[in-house]
């Protein structure tokens, strides 16, 4: 109701209200059952309607990726057709952002939601009652086989999320299934013929299933099937026989540690494939890259590299090709002292950079043509750097204008995060009062040498929380009373750390929480 200004629309309210009094929800009661449907049914259509029942398909309290559930609502097709992937995850947003005004979503962050509890609950019972959708949803039930139902033939969405089944050795004969979600458990065997009779099926999620080492031929069968998660599985090949899946957008390998191989011509058998994440892949992501450039609906990749001659070839992979890059991982450089990664500020859709485990890194080096505009990480909107241990600064993330979240733990040389020296020589960002403007999160582990953030107090308009751990020889933060501009700040540091800190200015106000030493400013 918070956007019904008249009468006549509260009078409307009370009306409806006063006639769904006689339904009762159980578990919830005649009081509250009606408020909350009545936010449903006031939902703008059915596609917001379907698109907030869906969310219940997630286990209770859990905190759902925003760019994860709009990509199985595109892979359902609960959106509307659109000419590009970017039309249709605004549309996402959108209904996310409406379903959040409607409190039938709560924010958690700017990339994650959750369910409450009852919410989800009356989501669940009007699933139940739908004669368009049935849902069975047994997700963190610690289920340790395989479920048994009466009437398979009838369900449109299947969630048994976050248990412990180990093997799936029962053919699933659901005709009309279209999701079903099997993440988060103890897969270690799916036999070939269980998705022999799903032929409706279009979103399938195996991710986080460590144990799962051999994919099932069988999936052959999901000709329908347009999104396909195998992310954080223990899967060591792909089966050539996944070149029938013609009608596939979105494929993630993150994290596929182990997988050794990848069949020739297989990815560029997806000729609709909209989404390819391949980042912390273990097969190398360049040995595809030529089959990559051949899909011409591309539109988001994610990807890794292992070395500076790698990273190089990024400078000539093809305009379509670089604008498709979301996220990177460098990992395991161990030939490389000084970086360069200008190819890298090039990159326009680059929101998330990670540096990892690059031992003989000492300096990432910023260069002219970044300075004069050719390159600047106007995307970037993350950056996490761990096991670097020569790295002595990471000024270069003064030229990332949008960034919201800086992480850096394991660093054992990083002595300062922004050099004022290295700052100093560039002329454009001398008494750069935006520096760090769009900062929410800054948390540094473990970085044994680190002295300072930054020399002078900065402005920190949004920042939201500073977390400090294992920082010993850091006795300075860069905020004043003027910092956060009357925002709530949250500082996190391990019992005794705060008593050493030296503050820029007096008047600044703390109070102390009990939960793991938090500060509030």
């Amino acid at each position: 109701m918070a956007s019904k200004k008249t009468p006549r629309e509260w009078e409307y309210a009370v009306e409806v209200l006063r006639q769904s009094a006689a339904s009762v929800f159980p578990g919830v009661g005649k009081e509250m059952y009606p408020k909350l449907k009545f936010s449903y049914d006031c939902l703008p259509d059915e596609r917001f309607r379907s698109c907030f029942l869906y969310c219940s398909l997630y286990p209770e309290d859990h905190l759902i990726e925003k760019d994860e559930l709009v990509d199985c609502w595109i892979g359902e097709g609960l959106l509307d057709e659109h000419t590009n992937l970017s039309s249709a995850r605004n549309q996402g947003h959108f209904i996310i952002g409406s379903l959040i005004d409607a409190c039938l979503l709560e924010k958690e962050d700017n990339h994650r939601v959750k369910m409450h509890d009852v919410i989800r609950d009356m989501a669940l019972w009007i699933a139940g009652e739908s004669e368009k959708e049935k849902f069975f949803v047994k997700s963190g039930f610690q289920l340790k086989e395989q479920p048994k139902a009466k009437k398979w033939e009838e369900v449109t969405r299947m969630s048994l999320m976050e248990n412990q089944i180990e093997n799936l050795t029962e053919i699933l004969e659901c005709p009309n299934l279209q999701t079903l979600f099997l993440g988060r458990n103890d897969l270690k065997v799916i036999m070939d013929d269980f998705f022999n009779f799903v032929p409706m099926l279009r979103v399938l999620d195996l991710s986080h299933n460590m144990k799962l080492e051999e994919f099932p031929v069988g999936i052959a069968k999901l000709v329908s099937l347009e999104h396909l998660n195998l992310s954080f599985t223990g899967i060591r090949k792909l089966p050539v026989e996944l070149k029938t899946l013609a009608k596939l957008k979105y494929l993630n390998l993150e994290w596929t540690t182990d997988l050794e191989m990848i069949p020739q011509q297989l990815i560029s058998s997806f000729s609709k494939l909209q989404v390819l994440k391949m980042e912390r892949c273990g097969y190398g992501c360049l040995l595809v890259s030529e089959e990559m450039e051949h899909l011409k609906y591309l539109n988001v990749l994610t990807i890794s590299f292992r070395n500076a001659s790698e990273l190089e070839k990024a400078s000539r992979f093809n305009k379509s090709f670089s604008s498709a890059i979301e996220a990177v991982s460098l990992v395991d450089f161990r030939d490389s002292r000084s970086l360069t990664i200008m190819a890298l500020a090039n990159l326009q859709h680059l929101c998330t950079l990670t540096l990892s485990r690059c031992m003989d890194l000492e300096e990432v080096k910023i260069e002219r043509n970044i300075i004069k505009g050719a390159g600047c990480f106007h995307s970037l909107r993350s950056v996490i750097l761990d096991e670097c241990n020569h790295l002595r600064d990471v000024s270069w993330v003064a030229f990332a204008p949008h960034l919201e979240v800086l992480r850096i733990a394991e660093c054992n040389g990083l002595e300062e995060i922004i050099s004022e020296e290295k700052l100093g020589k560039v002329a454009e960002l001398k008494g750069n009062s935006n520096l760090f403007s769009k900062l929410e999160i800054l948390c540094l582990h473990n970085l044994a040498k680190l002295k300072t953030i930054y020399h002078h107090a900065l402005p920190f308009p949004l920042l939201k929380k500073i977390r400090i751990v294992k920082c010993g020889m850091l006795k300075k933060l860069p905020l004043n009373s003027k910092s956060t501009k009357g925002q709530r700040l949250v500082i996190e540091g391990e019992e005794g750390w705060w008593k050493n800190v030296e503050w820029k200015d007096e008047s600044t106000r703390v109070a102390f929480l009990p939960s793991f030493k938090p500060y509030v400013i």
